[in-house]
């Protein structure tokens, strides 16, 4: 598992080399939940906590990691983007920034799974935390969109 996540996190860097300037990390995968860490000081606002943009950006990166793995577990080829996404941002974030991406759990990821494997186009709703010592700090949900490779 270990392997698979370094080349998670080698493929992120590459893709998206913002990842690596944020120092962000593959940390753990259980099947069902994704959790990744970014660096604190390359993320810093002008008020001493995590900028925005870096905790929307690490939400975004760990739910289309979520993605990529699954694909892989199921043999699926696939692509997904982001086409829309909300977030709440609820307390500052001060210090190592840690995402969580979790599989839904209404059968929408199955539903999800069934089209891409018709050759639909897909959509899912995935939900993203950044977590603190005092709780959820910031919630995100997004709206990715599949579809197989050819």
């Amino acid at each position: 598992m270990k392997q698979r996540l370094a080349l998670l996190e080698e493929t992120l860097h590459r893709e998206v080399p913002l990842t690596r300037t944020m120092g962000v990390r593959v940390e753990e995968h259980d099947g069902r939940e994704l959790l990744f860490l970014a660096d604190f000081e390359p993320n810093i606002n002008i008020h001493g906590t995590a900028f925005g943009g870096s905790l929307y950006s690490i939400c975004a990166v760990v739910c289309w990691g979520m993605l990529h793995l699954k694909y892989e577990d199921e043999g699926l080829q696939a692509h997904s983007v982001l086409g829309d996404a909300n977030i709440s941002y609820r307390l500052p974030v001060r210090g190592e920034i840690k995402a969580r991406c979790r599989l839904p759990e209404d059968g929408s990821y199955d539903a999800f799974i069934e089209n891409l494997r018709a050759g639909k186009r897909s959509r899912i709703e995935l939900t993203a935390e950044i977590l603190t010592e005092r709780g959820v700090a910031v919630r995100f949900i997004g709206s990715y969109s599949a579809t197989t490779c050819t």
